[in-house]
């Protein structure tokens, strides 16, 4: 019974990421973009990178406040995800679908984070940002775990 429930999850969430559509936005020379944006291909999602020196218009257009902001961002269901988002976290997102938020973000550039691994994995938060410019703390990450949850 274990295994069959097994499969069904993530059957459950491979349909989640292979049927949505992953757009990012990035500076032409960042490559850590492109490891994240590996890392969600192997997470199974559909990936279009879009690469130009104007990529910081879409935070603007997201709405996407200074303080959560990261070197790319994201945009899937009209969801923003910003930086170096733990897969886990952007199924959560989109199972749930708060109407109160725009997206969900890694503020900054964490180490460890999926696409920051270099050897050291400092605890950072994913935040959820919400439509007035707040915010609530998803969970709080280490690499690519989750530690801590509210």
């Amino acid at each position: 019974m274990k295994k069959i429930i097994s499969v069904l999850a993530l059957s459950s969430i491979a349909l989640i990421g292979g049927d949505k559509l992953l757009n990012i936005y990035e500076s032409p020379t960042c490559g850590c973009c492109d490891l994240w944006a590996d890392y969600m291909k192997d997470k199974g999602y559909k990936v279009q990178i879009h690469k130009s020196e104007d990529f910081l218009k879409i935070k603007e257009k997201m709405n996407i406040q200074p303080m959560y902001q990261s070197c790319h961002t994201g945009v899937i269901d009209g969801y923003a995800i910003e930086g170096h988002v733990p897969e886990d976290a952007v199924v959560w997102l989109l199972e749930n679908k708060p109407e109160d938020v725009i997206g969900i973000s890694a503020p900054g550039m964490p180490q460890g984070s999926p696409g920051m691994e270099q050897g050291y994995e400092e605890e950072y938060p994913v935040v959820l940002m919400l439509k007035n410019g707040d915010y609530k703390i998803y969970g709080i990450y280490k690499g690519h775990n989750l530690i801590k949850t509210n």
